[in-house]
């Protein structure tokens, strides 16, 4: 059976990234460190497994996958230095 691995990256340290507007990213940061995070579940990472579809979208898009019945306790989350990825991992596709 498929399942369906949504992340986003929200960089919380763009130094030295290429490809980020540093304006955007600040935006993201506080949003998810003021609204989400303590709602998420704190992880080391996530290995996508050969049956799952990996869907990278936007932090906006991502933001949008978020409602009922999936609520932001769903969301997983590793903080990898520079950023923060978020995970949803579905059975369905959304």
């Amino acid at each position: 059976m498929a399942e369906y691995l949504y992340h986003t990256y929200v960089y919380h340290d763009t130094t030295n990234v290429l490809g980020v507007n540093p304006i955007t990213e600040a935006a993201n940061t506080t949003d998810f460190e003021t609204n989400y995070k303590s709602l998420c579940v704190k992880i080391d990472d996530i290995t996508p497994g050969s049956t799952m579809f990996d869907i990278i979208k936007t932090y906006t898009e991502f933001k949008a996958l978020i409602s009922t019945p999936i609520a932001w306790s769903d969301v997983k989350y590793a903080d990898e230095g520079k950023n923060y990825d978020l995970y949803l991992l579905t059975d369905q596709p959304i």
